[in-house]
Parts: structure tokens; sequence; C-alpha cells
């Protein structure tokens, strides 16, 4: 679980977070961190949260965002929210290093999901291309946070499969859907 002013590092690509608000302290409302990535840092792929609603505040640098299609860069001091169910990705295609704050609404489980993909990366359990671990650890992840959120492409009806009944296997078998970031 994940506490206020922990930093957790990507080492593969050079992103790290520090936790400012938690889902504990927000009572599962909010979830908000201070996101550093380095110039040509891809971020994830285009996705959506049912559910949740996430922003973006740039600090420093720029970040460019793509949303229904429009992309758009943000810089020092823009704000930029996207509504949930809306397909959304963001990278830093800059030359500096950007620092945003990200804003989650609900919080969901969003945090131990961030937790366990930087955990896995700094075990070196993840492909230094793609940054994610192999299908039956990745699995066991979408087992773990099944609908909080979805990548655009596969369709829906088998990445709920993939994330079911895989990922339950995944499981049975000893992989595990959290895995908290070492601490210092």
């Amino acid at each position: 679980m994940a506490k206020t002013n922990q930093v957790i590092e990507n080492k593969t690509f050079g992103d790290k977070c520090q936790f400012l608000v938690t889902s504990e302290d927000s009572k599962a409302e909010l979830l908000k961190f201070k996101f550093w990535c380095k110039p040509g840092g891809e971020g994830p792929p285009l996705h959506y949260h049912p559910a949740q609603s996430e922003s973006f505040e740039v600090v420093s640098g720029e970040l460019s965002v793509t949303c229904d299609g429009e992309k758009r860069i943000l810089k020092k001091g823009e704000k930029f929210t996207v509504r949930p169910n809306t397909a959304h990705k963001w990278a830093n295609e800059g030359s500096e290093e950007v620092v945003a704050i990200f804003e989650l609404r609900p919080a969901l489980r969003t945090e131990d999901f961030l937790e366990t993909l930087y955990s896995l990366d700094v075990q070196g359990k993840c492909n230094k291309k793609t940054g994610l671990p192999g299908t039956l650890q990745f699995s066991a992840i979408l087992n773990e946070y099944y609908g909080e959120l979805f990548v655009v492409g596969p369709p829906i009806p088998a990445q709920k499969i993939m994330a079911k009944v895989v990922g339950g296997f995944a499981k049975l078998i000893g992989y595990k859907g959290f895995i908290p970031f070492p601490k210092n």
C-alpha cells in the first residue's frame, strides 16, 4: 500500500512518481501524484478508465496528451482532464524532462497497480522494450484490478477473459496481482 510522499521509480524508463494524496488519505476519492518523465518517455498505451477521470497539470516541461484522437501539448501551468470512459494516452515528446501532477478520481486501486508494475521493473521482471511483465504475470495483475482500465485495440471481451480466466489461473499457480514496491 502506497504511503504519502513515497517515491517509486521505474529503472527501465527512468520515470518516477511521488504519491502526494493516497487512496487511504482521501477515503478512496483521490489519487494524486507528482510524476517525472524523461524525454522520449512514451507513457502507457492508448487506454481508458471506465469509472475514473484523470487530470494532468504540467509543473515543468511539456506533456503530450492524446484524448479522443486529438493531440494537445500541455505546457507549464496548463491542466487537462480526461473524463471516464475516454480513450487517452500521454507521452513526453519534448527535449527535457517533464514534471506533472496527475490526479485520478475516484482513486480505486490505481496506486497499487502502479506500485506493482514499478516493483516488477525493479526486480528485473519486465520486458526492457515494453516495460510490461510476461503474459501470466500481467494477466494476474489484470485480474487483481479487474475492470479499472482497458487498452484500446484488443476487444473488451478478450481482455475480460484474459483478466478473469488466464489471470485467475496465474494466481492459482503463484503469480501475485499486487506486489508492493521495495522499501528503501
